[in-house]
């Protein structure tokens, strides 16, 4: 490892995130004083607009701060050793590529449940994993890493840490893997509730959501914030609110509107 190039990453990071911290702590003062002016109250408005939301603990109160993720680089014969009745090899030092000795058969119509054993016994640290997606036509399971219970996630959610292949039995025949070692890098503070979150989504004019919408659920995960070398990022924690099956970004620390577009 190159330590000179490390040290000088480690310190771009700290200094982007002093910026960063200094920047959300203005945005969110800004946001407490226009929350505090707002009228008429959030209650009163769902009801005069006639919005469900289907969010549990919608005013839960919720900690965080941003974190750091590093690319973990692997042994082939250390992993051997510590991953058994699997053939492992390496795609790159950072990518684990396994075929397993016997298929896994697991449930597809609870897929989730039917992960936990196989995350156990067969992948590196796979308790940290989560199911993000599942693709039964194309026989594929997206999983990412998560941290404190929370994803870290993607925008377009591609790109997933852990990919499972599935055979035409729907066993798990294969999986492709990729680790970050995660590091908080600020003090965890007390972020947006997920109301709070569907409060600045509904008072954005671009976003448009009218009467009679439905808030299905808000969940909180790590979004890329800048990636500072291309196996070292930084990642805030986001809102991720779906209203009327579509898929909105609030960033839980300054309120942001993430645009994707």
């Amino acid at each position: 490892m190159d330590w000179s190039r490390t040290k000088t990453i480690f310190i771009i990071t700290f200094m982007l995130l002093n910026i960063f911290l200094a920047y959300q702590l203005y945005e969110k003062q800004n946001m407490s004083r226009m929350s505090e002016m707002a009228l008429p109250e959030l209650e009163s408005r769902i009801e005069e607009q006639q919005i469900e939301v289907e969010i549990d603990d919608a005013e839960e109160e919720v900690t965080g701060g941003p974190i750091t993720g590093m690319q973990r680089t692997f042994q082939e014969a250390s992993l051997e050793q510590s991953l058994s009745d699997q053939d492992v090899s390496l795609v790159n030092d950072a990518t684990i590529f396994s075929e397993l000795e016997d298929p896994y058969s697991i449930v597809t119509a609870n897929v989730e449940a039917s992960l936990e054993g196989f995350l156990e016994q067969y992948v590196f640290r796979g308790e940290e994993y989560a199911v993000a997606h599942y693709d039964p036509d194309e026989g594929v399971i997206g999983l990412y890493q998560t941290f404190e219970g929370s994803m870290i996630d993607q925008y377009e959610r591609e790109d997933y840490h852990l990919v499972l292949q599935l055979n035409e039995d729907d066993e798990i025949a294969s999986y492709s893997q990729r680790y970050l070692t995660i590091t908080e890098r600020a003090e965890e503070e007390e972020l947006l509730t997920p109301l709070q979150a569907v409060e600045l989504l509904l008072d954005d004019p671009s976003v448009g959501i009218g009467t009679e919408a439905v808030v299905e659920n808000a969940r909180l995960g790590y979004y890329n914030l800048m990636e500072v070398d291309a196996n070292f990022q930084i990642f805030a924690p986001v809102w991720r609110v779906m209203i009327n099956g579509e898929t909105y970004y609030v960033n839980a620390m300054t309120g942001e509107i993430q645009n994707i577009s």
